[in-house]
């Protein structure tokens, strides 16, 4: 689960960032686009790593979408306090926490089935003579 937290803080400094970047008005001359493609594209690659770690350091496939998960939530919540201070509504809080659960489970399933796919299996030792059938 600390492979969640920290990247769930990363996760959470590249929303701030992104949001003051999208939503201060002396800022307004920076196309929309780009950021949104900046933000889908670094928060997808955040969190499908947080999965392969996580599946990689535990040997456990559940251990992907669950870290995945708990980043997701924890930037989805800090990117909708960021828009709330900006004067978004309240409800880009949930907004925020629920789409960053559920995106962040489906990312960190995809990092950890890539960590199973690449970790090589156990070798399991050569049978003597005997045990031969």
């Amino acid at each position: 689960m600390a492979e969640g937290l920290r990247s769930g803080v990363l996760l959470s400094l590249c929303a701030v960032a992104l949001a003051v970047l999208g939503l201060t008005p002396a800022l307004s001359w920076i196309p929309e686009g780009p950021l949104l493609g900046a933000a889908i594209l670094l928060a997808v690659a955040i969190l499908i790593w947080t999965g392969l770690r996580a599946a990689e350091r535990s040997g456990r496939l559940v251990a992907g979408p669950l870290t995945g998960a708990l980043a997701g939530s924890i930037g989805g919540c800090v990117g909708g306090i960021a828009y709330l201070v900006a004067g978004k509504p309240a409800l880009n809080i949930a907004a925020g926490l629920v789409t960053g659960a559920l995106s962040g489970a489906v990312c960190g399933f995809a990092g950890a089935k890539l960590a199973s796919r690449f970790t090589a299996p156990a070798v399991e030792p050569e049978r003597g003579a005997d045990e031969r059938s």
